[in-house]
């Protein structure tokens, strides 16, 4: 019988099918869990959906994915710092749906929370509205926003235990916590580094390991 969520890569490759949604926590190149994303690559999986904050540098994160060909749609906020990603949307090699950044993040904290959707002003008047259900309240229109639900999530943290608690580091954090609860069919921790249990102090750890299922090696 295995003892808590530490698993080998091996296992953790075992879980990346074609045509997933993988969520991934990171911010540019800060907080990305690059130890899965060289997984991803390795399991040679391809046709991917992927939701993340930004489209990340090339040689970072899904900028990665991206150059070697294997995501078909990014939901996300922005692919501007990312020159690679804006030729293949450009030229039709790539599906992309924008999303406000904040918009996003609530999306994917919705997806964790059991709340369908919301009513947001970000976006009315733009292209984002396109297609949207809109709502009159007090008097002003709103549209709605649906949660946002992988297959697959991604994290990145500091610290992890065998029972999958996560503890972060200062702006590494930013969309991981988001991630992590994120209501998908497996979430993986990439830590810095494992500690014993105990070893993070109940006030440190941020995702709680309920909501993580596996932690690589």
């Amino acid at each position: 019988m295995r003892l808590g969520k530490l698993y080998s890569k091996d296992e953790v490759i075992e879980q990346f099918k074609d045509g997933q949604t993988i969520v991934m926590g990171g911010f540019g190149h800060f907080g990305t869990p690059e130890r899965l994303v060289d997984l991803v690559l390795e399991s040679g999986v391809k046709h991917l959906t992927t939701i993340s904050l930004n489209s990340c540098k090339a040689g970072f994160g899904i900028g990665r994915l991206l150059s070697a060909g294997v995501i078909d749609k990014m939901i996300t906020s922005h692919i501007g710092n990312n020159r690679e990603a804006m030729e293949m949307h450009a030229s039709g090699k790539l599906e992309v749906e924008f999303c406000p950044m904040g918009t996003l993040a609530e999306r994917l904290r919705a997806g964790g929370s059991g709340i369908a959707g919301f009513y947001v002003k970000t976006g009315m008047g733009t292209g984002i509205e396109k297609g949207k259900e809109l709502h009159e309240f007090n008097g002003e229109m709103y549209m709605l926003e649906t949660a946002l639900k992988g297959d697959v999530a991604l994290v990145r943290c500091r610290a992890a235990d065998p029972l999958g608690n996560l503890a972060y580091h200062g702006t590494n954090e930013n969309s991981n916590p988001l991630v992590a609860m994120n209501e998908c069919t497996v979430t993986i921790a990439d830590p810095d580094m494992i500690l014993e249990i105990d070893e993070i102090g109940p006030d440190r750890i941020v995702t709680p390991g309920v909501y993580v299922d596996m932690v690589l090696e």
